[in-house]
């Protein structure tokens, strides 16, 4: 283990997180591969988060793994806000603590309890290959998980829903609420209740995995339309902070990777972005 300093340069004042990473764990090789390389973690995410959580506001990360996006947003808070770190996985919850205690984050509140569309008990899948991948479905069945699918192991667990949990930590409001769980964001968000009800949370940040989707029941459409009709436009992320790309109802995103969207609205996103500076290609 190792621990690593990261230096946010914001224009308005200067941070530092510390990391302790463990590279035997690939989602923890993953990360530090990011930071000795000198760049953010998931940089569509980290440039969404640095340009849009002020310091004192209240913010979710649902699905916090081992701490690197809810250590970024507890300095970007600052004390004076709140945040609420969510991981049900028992080993991805101890390293998420360490990094926490790390960086001396009393108002970050942690929950080990998944959050989904209803509470009641759920089956919570373990990845084996991938502590990064544990999901409310059999990560064994996505391709390549060879380790899961040959010892699938899951754990019955009390889950609750995402407006529940944010009652019980006691946070406002909050103002940006990221969701990274391989596909059950379309049934946690179901369970936002009030918080997403007239567009309370200004700006959500979700990951787009098609396949977990799916096998949630949902899909791509299907966690679009949900938000459509909430008052929510889907805006893509690019990992050069720039002004996220509206995508029309009518047009499907297709790649090979792993997508991160922004729900939000325009005027939302324009207060964000105020200035959007365009060089033509000559």
């Amino acid at each position: 283990m190792s621990v690593i300093a990261i230096n946010l340069e914001l224009p308005d004042r200067k941070l530092q997180i510390k990391l302790d990473l463990d590279e035997q764990y690939s989602n923890e090789k993953t990360i530090s591969s990011y930071v000795r390389s000198g760049r953010y973690y998931e940089p569509d995410v980290s440039m969404a988060l640095i340009r849009l959580v002020r310091d004192g506001d209240s913010v979710v990360d649902v699905g916090a793994n081992a701490g690197f996006f809810s250590v970024l947003l507890g300095a970007l808070t600052g004390a004076a806000g709140r945040v609420l770190s969510i991981e049900p996985g028992a080993h991805n919850l101890s390293r998420l603590k360490n990094n926490l205690s790390l960086n001396g984050f009393s108002h970050v509140t942690v929950s080990d309890r998944p959050v989904t569309d209803k509470e009641g008990e759920v089956s919570f899948f373990i990845n084996s290959d991938d502590s990064g991948g544990n999901a409310l479905w059999d990560p064994g069945q996505f391709p390549g998980n060879r380790k899961t699918s040959e010892n699938p192991i899951a754990h019955t667990l009390s889950a609750t829903t995402l407006e529940q949990a944010v009652t019980a930590a006691g946070l406002p409001v909050p103002r940006l609420i990221k969701i990274d769980t391989e596909g059950a964001e379309q049934r946690i968000l179901e369970g936002a209740g009030s918080l997403i009800r007239d567009r309370k949370v200004p700006y959500i940040v979700a990951e787009l995995h098609e396949f977990g989707l799916s096998k949630m029941g949902c899909s791509q459409a299907s966690l679009r339309s949900f938000m459509k009709d909430l008052g929510y436009s889907t805006f893509l992320l690019y990992p050069d902070g720039s002004l996220p790309k509206l995508i029309p109802p009518g047009t499907r995103l297709q790649s090979d990777y792993f997508l991160n969207l922004l729900f939000s609205t325009q005027q939302d996103v324009a207060a964000a972005w105020p200035v959007e500076a365009y060089v033509p290609q000559l």
